[in-house]
């Protein structure tokens, strides 16, 4: 479990809770402010068939907001002024051709949907968190839970130190 000011982050695999290890992840130039941000990976094998992957925070009790985005399935929880924002890469959608496994919105959260299409992977969830949040750093969850932009946002910012820069 991953200890967030909203409540324990907990993963679940066909509502069994499951162990898993969060990895602190580096503050990078999009989300410097926040005070939290946490990789959470799964591994899921093809013969273990249909499963339902929630990362969520089971004791919540507010309406979370959904913030998707390009490849990213996102949904943001504000109480106070703390904004806890679980991402994961994917795209919702029942269009079987796009993708071979899906997910749902949860009231507490968000999960990863397989069947007996799925190929062996990780699935990977993101964590990210800010304190005291205001109109101006209110993005920086978003940007922070954002699978897609890790690798991407981290090549940048080493080609863009003051030794280095694109031509």
């Amino acid at each position: 479990m991953l200890i967030t000011p909203l409540g324990a982050i907990k993963l679940f695999v066909n509502d069994e809770e499951v162990e898993f290890t969060a990895i602190k992840l580096d503050l990078e130039s999009h989300c410097r402010d926040v005070n939290g941000r946490y990789l959470i990976q799964y591994e899921y094998k093809s013969e273990m068939m249909n499963q339902d992957i929630k990362c969520c925070i089971p004791s919540l009790d507010i309406e979370g907001e959904i913030e998707s985005g390009e490849s990213l399935e996102a949904i943001s929880f504000y109480r106070n002024d703390v904004k806890l924002t679980i991402g994961m890469e994917g795209q919702f959608t029942d269009d079987v051709k796009c993708i071979d496994d899906g997910g749902n919105y949860l009231s507490n959260g968000i999960q990863y949907v397989t069947d007996h299409t799925t190929s062996d992977r990780k699935f990977y969830f993101r964590v990210c968190w800010i304190h005291p949040l205001s109109e101006d750093n209110d993005i920086q969850t978003w940007f922070g839970a954002d699978p897609t932009l890790m690798s991407y946002i981290s090549f940048v910012d080493q080609y863009t130190s003051t030794d280095m820069r694109f031509i």
